[in-house]
């Protein structure tokens, strides 16, 4: 198939004229100018050659090529009414939503709040590191983004910060080979395999930050894609695991996992961000599931200035 040549607002013009049979009623439903409407039939006719109305009294009469072609601009006319209702109600009726792994048990009571709220409301939920949730969130995959401190910043976001004081704690099986009677040195636990997020996560940049800083290599010994698969891994005696404590708290009021203590091993991530794209224009499911969000954690959800960018987002 050559280039399409067909210009879609000429045929349109032409089957309201013809329904209407005036210009001025073709217009007015088309949201149109009169000269537009004329400009486009007489382009359509000019473009392929064809004489389609002619005006007789003010009136328009379709010539035998204007009757042929009726039901062929009627079907694109009512195909036109279809896309333009289904474009318009699709952001009304979905929320796409991108989440960090490590924030998402954090979230699930919100969004179940949201269901009930919205019931009508088809959510997609995507959990991936937060590197590629940003990147998702820009090339418009997402209406909004929850993610930790990133190594990826845009000045095509709209960022709000939330003070998330929650501990990072380290994590094995009950049985596994460690002892838990004192706190564990740092050089100690980079000798056992580390059940680490794959790369982009913030859980990985945090761990990884942790041994850095203390002069230490960590032994890696598994990267997974999200934080079940890690708690999984580390019930199987797989290795040590660095998670959000309210993420394994019932792990370990079952005895599924326990917490290594660790000396000088507070670990807080402080914030996470929730984005939006500040050249889209937020559906009005996005705004309610935002509203949400600053009313779930009230005091501690600030709106960031338009120029502000966290210093751990700078390369």
């Amino acid at each position: 198939m050559g280039r399409f040549q067909l210009n879609l607002h000429h045929i349109l013009s032409f089957y309201c004229l013809a329904k209407e049979q005036s210009f001025s009623g073709a217009a007015e439903q088309l949201g149109i100018t009169q000269p537009t409407v004329t400009q486009h039939v007489r382009g359509l006719e000019t473009q392929f050659g064809i004489k389609l109305i002619n005006l007789r009294k003010q009136r328009v009469h379709l010539t035998k090529a204007g009757e042929n072609l009726i039901a062929y601009a009627e079907e694109l006319f009512n195909q036109a009414v279809l896309t333009e209702n289904f474009l318009k109600n699709y952001r009304s009726n979905n929320l796409s939503i991108g989440i960090a792994g490590g924030l998402i048990l954090s979230f699930a009571g919100l969004i179940d709040h949201f269901k009930e709220i919205h019931p009508s409301i088809k959510i997609s939920l995507r959990e991936a590191p937060s590197k590629v949730l940003v990147e998702e969130l820009l090339s418009g995959q997402h209406d909004i983004c929850i993610a930790g401190t990133l190594s990826l910043y845009s000045d095509q976001l709209k960022c709000y910060r939330i003070n998330w004081d929650k501990p990072m704690v380290f994590v094995a099986s009950p049985d596994y080979p460690i002892d838990g009677s004192v706190p564990a040195k740092w050089a100690e636990l980079a000798s056992h395999p580390l059940i680490i997020p794959s790369e982009g996560s913030d859980g990985r940049a945090i761990t990884l930050y942790e041994f850095k800083k203390r002069g230490l290599k960590p032994n890696i010994g598994t990267e997974v894609s999200n934080i079940e698969i890690a708690k999984e891994l580390a019930k199987q005696n797989k290795g040590i695991a660095l998670l959000f404590e309210p993420n394994i708290r019932r792990q370990v009021e079952k005895d599924e996992l326990r917490i290594i203590r660790v000396e000088d091993g507070e670990i807080r991530m402080g914030a996470f961000y929730v984005m939006t794209h500040r050249e889209v224009k937020l559906s009005l499911p996005a705004k309610s599931f935002l509203a949400l969000i600053k009313d779930r954690f009230n005091k501690d959800f600030h709106v960031l200035l338009d120029d502000y960018k966290p210093e751990v987002w700078k390369q």
